[in-house]
C-alpha cells in the first residue's frame, strides 16, 4: 500500500508541480492516466469532493435556490467526483464540462450529469454555451500548473446567472508558485469592485490533500 501511494503521488506530482508544462503535456497526461485516476486521487485525497457539494448546498439556501431545480456547470469535471457528492445532498440537474473526452467518458458511468461538454476553458465562453444560463458554476481542481487560466473566474461569473452562486476550490500551494496564481486574491477582490461578483467567503482548508492546504473561494455574481 505505501508503495501504492508514492507512486500516485509521484504520477500526482509530474503532472501539477511542474510549473513549465504546457496544457497540451496536460491534456496528453489525461488521456494516459484517466483510467487509473480517480483511484490514485482518492488515495491522495481521500472525500475529495464533499466539500464542494457541502459548501453549494448552503449558499444555495442562503440565496433561495432551490437545490432540486437549479442548474449547475462542474468545470474541470474530470471523472465525475463533485457530480457524485452533489447528488447525494439533493442537486438533479448538473452537467459536466472537461477538456478530456477520456474522463468525460468515465463520469458518464456514474449518471450523475445531463449534459457532458468537451472543451477547453479559459478566456471566453466555450462555443455552443450561453452566457447566464446556469444557477451555479463550481470548479474543484481547475487550477494547476499548466491548467485553467485565472481569467476562467470570470468566465465562469458569465456563465451564471445574476445571484447565482459561484465556487472555485484549488490547492493552496499552486497560488504560491505558480505564477498564473500568485495574484488569485487581489483578482478576485478587483472583480468585486468592478461588480462582477460579491464575496462570500474565503475559506483555508487543513488536510486537503496529504501535507497540504486547500484554498476555496465563494462568489455570489452581480
Amino acid at each position: 500500500m505505501a508503495q501504492s501511494i508514492e507512486k500516485n503521488k509521484e504520477t500526482w506530482s509530474a503532472l501539477v508541480h511542474n510549473k513549465d508544462i504546457t496544457s497540451n503535456e496536460v491534456l496528453h497526461a489525461y488521456k494516459d492516466w484517466a483510467n487509473a485516476y480517480e483511484a490514485d486521487l482518492l488515495e491522495l485525497h481521500p472525500d475529495r469532493a464533499k466539500h464542494m457539494a457541502t459548501y453549494l448546498k448552503e449558499l444555495c439556501e442562503n440565496a433561495g435556490l432551490n437545490v432540486a431545480t437549479v442548474k449547475i456547470l462542474d468545470v474541470a469535471a474530470g471523472t465525475g467526483l463533485v457530480g457524485v457528492e452533489l447528488v447525494k445532498v439533493g442537486f438533479k440537474h448538473i452537467d459536466a464540462l472537461d477538456y478530456s473526452q477520456e474522463m468525460l467518458d468515465l463520469a458518464k458511468e456514474k449518471g450523475c450529469y445531463e449534459d457532458y461538454i468537451c472543451a477547453p476553458f479559459g478566456n471566453t465562453i466555450p462555443d455552443g454555451m450561453k452566457a447566464r444560463s446556469y444557477d451555479c458554476v463550481i470548479m474543484l481542481g481547475g487550477f494547476a500548473a499548466g491548467h485553467l487560466p485565472l481569467s476562467s473566474l470570470h468566465t465562469m461569473a458569465r456563465l451564471c446567472k445574476r445571484n447565482g452562486v459561484l465556487i472555485n476550490s484549488m490547492t493552496l500551494q499552486y497560488s504560491e508558485f505558480v505564477d498564473e496564481y500568485l495574484f488569485i486574491n487581489e483578482y478576485i477582490k478587483e472583480l468585486e469592485e468592478d461588480r462582477v461578483w460579491n464575496l462570500k467567503f474565503k475559506k483555508v482548508l487543513d488536510n486537503y490533500i496529504k501535507g497540504k492546504q486547500g484554498l476555496v473561494h465563494a462568489m455570489q455574481v452581480c
